[in-house]
């Protein structure tokens, strides 16, 4: 029974892990094209100041672009984290009836709830490491 929680556990943590990876590498790209339009528009200020009229609209095609970029990989990485929970998956379902035919009571508290106990327990009992005064 115990083999079985800690295989539903981690079926549920890589399907986590790969979610929240994806969705971070998203948010890494989003920042990067937010830079750049910053950077674009940035400079497509200076050049209308220094120049009143010059190559202004390459500066902020370049910063637009950069920023419709930036928000479609924002969008893209919310996705990613609001998708479907790791217990719905087939396997997740296969798993969950394979411990109901055994007559366990299988729910979400049954298959993390242990986990999630130990989790709470080390934050209460568990000491951060500081300075000593």
């Amino acid at each position: 029974m115990l083999a079985v929680m800690i295989l539903a556990l981690r079926l549920a943590m890589a399907h986590a892990a790969r979610r929240l990876g994806q969705a971070t590498g998203l948010f890494a790209a989003a920042a990067i094209f937010a830079i750049i339009a910053l950077i674009g528009f940035a400079a497509a200020l200076w050049i209308w100041l220094a120049h009143v009229l010059g190559p202004i609209p390459a500066a902020l095609l370049i910063g637009g672009s950069g920023l419709v970029l930036a928000v479609v990989c924002l969008l893209l990485g919310r996705v990613k984290l609001r998708s479907a929970s790791p217990l719905q998956s087939p396997a997740a379902q296969a798993l969950l009836t394979e411990l109901k035919t055994s007559n366990v009571d299988a729910n979400l508290f049954t298959l993390l709830g242990p986990a999630l106990g130990a989790a709470l327990l080390g934050l209460l009992v568990g000491k951060p490491k500081g300075p000593k005064e």
